[in-house]
């Protein structure tokens, strides 16, 4: 085996190629001819060099640059050491000859030989290899030990011959892809499917599935109409996915079938088994298709049967029962190829000794218990066992052996041995590979993706989420087989082997005899005319938007509001300001055309001619406000070019075209709303715009009513700046419908970001004095509202409704008191606002709060919450704690002071990890606001007890254990913060006496429990029998005494753990001693010894020996006889472990006083870590895919 080093050149030495003079003596010969071709199917470039070193025992530089010669287009020279790079062997590299020269970041891949030949004996050349991506800071790349000078200068050897070396290069340059640019369509004719998040398991199935034309063309027929929506039917959403996939340009989303899985976010983070997906999604589209024209279909495919056997061996009896597969799960471990799988699958297993089968006409019997196939399925889906539970580290481990497979697969191998004697003998099952689902990683997650070859095809295809590439088949089916891979580190370190992290997972073959049936052509009548009509428009509209987009650079979108889009804007979705320019109607038109021609296209739209159309362009002012500023026509004329029409604070940045954005202000005579012309009418023949004086001004009139705080746009008004109040009330009145006589108090709106400010207009001062300009907005109302009745006290509860979380949170005011929405809560017991400043104070701080339980924390540290569904209350963002809680309470019909909060956290969309003490925060507006972000959202808890009570006390969970150490149950105590462990004892055996006896004893005390039935509860004594400890990682840390402080105890990083104390120990005599005991496994690699499982105390008689204490041992942990022969016992000290014999006095192995407080001498219990050992009775051992997939739609 060859050693690769690393290129680095001698520190000392650091010139250029231009720096290195070769003395005439040292001349090269002519390169020979390069044989450079291009190999299409693998990318390539390869070229051949040899360089001839003339009088090389002459040469006195310390580096040698070779000729430059070509390979793939680049140039390369061979960087040769005669005398070594540091070291006493010749030393070669190849080197990027222009590396200098060429554009900055540049690079290349490239696999590449050098071979210093042996002119006697060429088989004895030394070559060695190497694969390398070159950059300007890497440019050259070798073996620094090649051979040794001694070996090279030896003319013995071969390698000088007439004081002549040879040395030459191959080397193959890899084209690069830019993955960013990388068009899966246009390469390899298929597109792929967009990740969001952890989906690409669904990924990876989906298109496996897709390319199973069979089942694609019966997802086409299973019955969907037309009003449906996809995120709530699984079939419209797989058959949309579907369609898309054979017809899209790009990849496809997968969100709407997730959603019709009733999946949410949460979900589609969380990755799953591919395996265990396949199940339930063939599960429910079999329910899905029952009744339908396709019903059957997953069983045609995919339903094989076997046979589970049970044949005596000494008399004539056999059982049997058949079962129905749809996939089949083959054993990795121990097997070196599919077809050692297979065999272990169908291995008979031996049912003797205590182990016999028991017949129910022979009793007894020797037999034999195995399980043959009856038929398999067309599409054949194996499921490679890569992950199996390791009892020694108790915990999910993946086997990353090599496990080989074929691309054909002959079950009826070997006389038919898989199947049963009644299995159809006509039936050819030879299979051929069609996919290959791949995982990477390890068991706690990873990353899916497939190799797929589609029916009737040779080339193979790799689909990993999104991009879709062409591969060899070595790669897709050899290079999945997982096993070891090398890796070599730099300089003089060997190759290493290394498990592979990738490998294949899944199956799928396809019977050969089926693949005419399956393979069937899926046409357009195939899909559903309103499903392929639906998509068709939409592919029509992403064109129509692609298009605009390649061609923005040509366009100006013109937005032009009007006096309707201020009306039905202002009051509902807008109340500050007057209008959002994103909702009003736009227009397209080329940046070569003229305002004139913009006229005329605003006449088609609106029925505004062009000579009354006054245009004002927008300008956003120093107090943040966004107003019509002055007409577009004072400083471009009719025949200027659009291109040349420029917004003074034009749009934020992210928009892809140029957007213009303007008012329309009719300035006519005619009556109001205009007619639209049609679509052939001739653009009236009109130039110029009505003109505005140098002292007028353009207002824009807003009224209030108190009566039902409603809000409303009037109109626009041409007033002069000489005009005063006097000269505007008239109008005012005039606009609104209101009497002469009404008194009014008018307000300008001057700004609302920063804080509400509304200014008077006084009665004297000019509009001008009062500092009016164009595009101002004067607020106006009745001088002496009518007061509205005081809102009739209502049963809140029962206006409120369960939302989902993903609410929209529209806002809603007591205008809507007269039909609620029914997921919100309304508004109550607030003054009513009477004037223009409350009103809109109200509205700038009014939040519509999604309101939800907080759910409980997710075991294991996932920290992942499944949300509750939320209630949606109407809040002012001023309130302040109090307002807040008092809100929620009368909303949910509890106590307020009872009521814990905690915040939400916008960027992890999941609860803060600590509530909110009580009036811990001033405001709502507080509670909303995260790290300068906002939320609308707030979760709460009822306790028991008012919250400012509770938070004086000390909140301990203790974990209660029975006698046979186990985990029974959790009890969550609630005691004053200067209690002691003695009064926490107390009250834990009181909340643990209102349990039945068999809660409190678990299944180990059952039995006692039986027998003891007529006696009073096992904790009906003295709490000075129960004592409380601190545990960690398998080891107890601490005894408490009954004096200690509550207050230290951290129930978060420790286990608190609490049990009763055994008779024996109540009774020890001075010469005892109690021990600890621990779970225990060596590993010997390490030479280190691991702790598992629940550790316990234990009293060691005097004179106890060994064999007392295993049988003390065996009935504290109820095992059987079997178990305890496999356990041995021993007494380790600081790591030490010393076995113990059966005679042997055990407490003369410890120490007479223990010094340290954990106990580093204990009694240790060496055995296998099997499930159940000392493990907490409720604890998981999954991986990432604990959480079973479900699917709801």
């Amino acid at each position: 085996m060859t050693q690769q080093t690393e290129a680095v050149e001698v520190p000392a030495d650091t010139t250029e190629v231009t720096d290195v003079v070769q003395v005439p003596a040292a001349t090269t010969g002519e390169a020979d001819e390069m044989d450079v071709d291009k190999d299409a199917s693998e990318e390539a470039l390869t070229g051949d060099y040899t360089w001839t070193i003339e009088n090389y025992s002459k040469i006195k530089q310390l580096k040698l640059y070779s000729p430059v010669f070509q390979s793939g287009q680049y140039n390369w020279r061979i960087l040769l050491f005669p005398g070594g790079n540091n070291v006493q062997q010749l030393s070669v590299y190849l080197d990027v000859a222009d590396s200098v020269t060429l554009p900055q970041g540049w690079s290349r891949q490239a696999h590449f030989s050098l071979t210093v030949q042996n002119q006697k004996e060429p088989q004895r050349s030394v070559v060695k290899d190497a694969d390398h991506h070159f950059t300007l800071r890497a440019c050259d790349w070798g073996f620094r030990e090649f051979v040794p000078l001694a070996e090279l200068k030896d003319s013995r050897t071969g390698f000088l011959m007439d004081d002549k070396l040879v040395i030459s290069a191959r080397v193959r340059v890899e084209a690069q892809v830019n993955w960013w640019n990388w068009d899966s369509k246009k390469e390899t004719g298929y597109v792929g499917l967009k990740n969001q998040g952890a989906t690409c398991y669904m990924n990876s199935l989906l298109q496996t599935l897709t390319h199973i034309p069979y089942f694609r063309k019966a997802v086409y027929h299973m019955h969907t109409t037309d009003g449906e929506d996809p995120e709530q039917s699984i079939a419209l959403a797989l058959q949309r996915i579907f369609y898309k996939l054979q017809h899209s340009d790009s990849s496809v989303s997968t969100k709407q079938l997730t959603k019709s899985f009733g999946w949410d976010t949460n979900d589609t983070f969380m990755q799953h088994d591919v395996q265990e997906l396949n199940r339930v999604l063939v599960d429910k589209l079999e329910e899905k298709m029952k009744g339908t024209s396709v019903e059957g279909t997953m069983a045609h495919l995919f339903r094989g049967k076997f046979t589970n056997y049970v044949a005596c061996i000494n008399v004539e009896d056999k059982s049997t029962r058949d079962e129905d597969f749809y996939d089949l799960q083959m054993p990795v471990k121990g097997c070196k190829t599919l077809y050692d799988s297979l065999d272990e699958y169908v291995k008979e297993e031996t049912l003797d000794g205590d182990n016999q089968y028991y017949s129910d006409k022979h009793g007894k019997q020797d037999a034999k218990k195995g399980v043959a196939f009856t038929s398999m399925p067309p599409v054949l889906a194996l499921h490679l066992r890569r992950f199996e539970y390791d009892f020694t580290t108790d915990q999910m481990a993946k086997i990353n052996e090599r496990f080989e497979f074929p691309t054909t697969l002959d079950m009826d191998r070997e006389g038919r041995k898989y199947f049963t004697e009644d299995a159809d003998p006509t039936v050819r099952n030879l299979y051929h590979l069609h996919s290959v689902l791949v995982h990477s990683g390890g068991p706690n997650g990873g990353h899916y993706y497939a190799y797929i070859r589609p029916l009737g095809v040779e080339q193979w295809f790799k689909f990993d989420d999104e991009r879709v590439t062409k591969v060899k088949e070595k790669e897709a089916v050899e290079g999945q087989y997982g096993g070891l891979e090398h890796h070599t580190a730099p300089g003089h370190t060997p190759q290493w082997k290394y498990p592979k992290i990738s490998s294949a997972y899944m199956l799928v073959y396809v019977r050969e005899s089926a693949i005419g049936d399956i393979n069937i052509d899926v046409t357009a009548d195939d899909i559903a005319a309103h499903l392929r009509h639906t998509l068709e428009k939409e592919q029509e509209e992403k064109t129509r938007k692609k298009k605009e987009r390649l061609e923005a650079h040509l366009y100006t979108v013109i937005r032009v509001a009007t006096s309707a889009d201020l009306k039905a804007q202002i009051g509902t979705e807008r109340f500050f300001d007057l209008v959002n320019p994103d909702n009003v109607a736009t227009l397209r038109i080329k940046k070569e055309h003229t305002v004139l021609q913009l006229k005329h296209e605003i006449w088609r739209m609106t029925g505004v001619r062009p000579s009354e159309q006054r245009l004002w362009m927008w300008a956003r002012r120093q107090n943040h406000t966004f107003r019509p500023d002055r007409p577009l026509q004072q400083e471009y004329d009719d025949h200027v070019a659009m291109m040349d029409v420029k917004e003074d604070h034009p749009p934020p940045a992210g928009k892809f075209q140029a957007e213009l954005r303007l008012y329309l202000e009719p300035v006519t005579t005619r009556p109001m709303p205009f007619e639209i012309p049609p679509p052939d009418a001739v653009a009236p023949d009109e130039e110029g715009y009505p003109l505005l004086g140098a002292d007028q001004l353009l207002l824009f009139l807003k009224f209030y009513e108190p009566a039902g705080e409603q809000l409303s746009f009037v109109c626009t008004h041409v007033a002069s700046s000489h005009d005063t109040l006097s000269d505007l009330l008239p109008v005012l009145r005039q606009a609104k419908g209101l009497s002469a006589e009404a008194e009014l108090v008018v307000y300008e709106e001057v700004e609302f970001e920063t804080s509400v400010r509304f200014e008077p207009i006084v009665h004297g001062k000019s509009l001008k004095d009062c500092e009016l300009q164009s595009g101002d907005i004067l607020v106006y109302q009745l001088a002496r509202p009518m007061v509205p009745p005081p809102p009739v006290p209502a049963a809140v509860p029962a206006d409120v409704d369960m939302a989902e979380g993903s609410g929209d949170g529209a806002l809603v005011t007591t205008a809507a008191a007269k039909s609620p929405p029914r997921n919100v809560v309304l508004e109550s017991e607030r003054d009513p606002l009477l004037t223009i400043s409350q009103f809109f104070e109200h509205v700038k701080n009014r939040v519509v709060v999604h309101v939800r339980k907080l759910p409980p924390q997710q075991q294991r540290g996932q920290g992942v919450r499944e949300k509750e569904r939320a209630i949606q209350i109407a809040m002012d963002k001023r309130w302040t704690y109090d307002q807040v809680t008092g809100r929620i309470g009368q909303a949910l019909s509890l106590r307020a002071d009872h009521l814990r909060l905690t915040m939400h956290n916008p960027f992890s969309d999941l609860p803060k990890p600590q509530p909110v003490k009580f009036r811990g925060v001033s405001t709502l507006e507080e509670m909303l606001t995260s790290m300068q972000k906002s939320t609308d959202q707030l979760f709460y808890e009822a306790l028991e007890i008012p919250l400012q009570e509770y938070e004086s006390k000390k909140a301990l969970k203790v974990s209660w254990h029975n006698g046979a150490s186990e985990e029974v149950c959790t009890v969550n105590l609630l005691l004053h913060k200067e209690s002691n462990v003695g009064q926490a004892i107390d009250a834990l055996v009181l909340e643990l006496s209102k349990l039945p006896a068999s809660d409190v004893e678990g299944a180990a005390g059952a039995a006692q429990a039986a027998q003891a039935a007529a006696q009073a509860h096992p904790l009906a004594l003295a709490p000075r029998r129960v004592r409380l400890m601190e545990v960690f990682n398998h080891r107890i840390y601490k005894i408490f005494a009954e004096s200690d402080d509550i207050d230290s105890i951290n129930d978060q990083y420790w286990t608190i753990r609490a049990e009763k104390i055994p008779e024996e120990e109540l009774r020890a005599g001075p010469e005892d001693k109690l021990v600890h005991v621990r779970h225990f496994h060596r590993d010997s690699r390490m030479n280190m010894t691991h702790n598992f499982g629940d550790p316990f105390l234990l009293l060691l008689g005097e004179a106890e020996t060994t064999a007392s204490v295993r049988t003390r041992i065996q009935a504290k942990l109820s095992l059987s006889d079997e178990e305890l022969a496999k356990w041995k016992l021993a007494v380790i000290s600081f790591g030490r472990v010393e076995y113990l014999e059966d005679d042997e006095i055990v407490k003369n192995r410890f120490r007479k006083h223990d010094n340290y407080g954990n106990w580093d001498d204990y009694l240790g219990l060496e055995h296998a870590h099997s499930p159940g050992a000392g493990r907490k009775k409720n604890a998981s051992r999954g991986g990432y895919a604990d959480k079973p997939i479900k699917i709801h739609g």
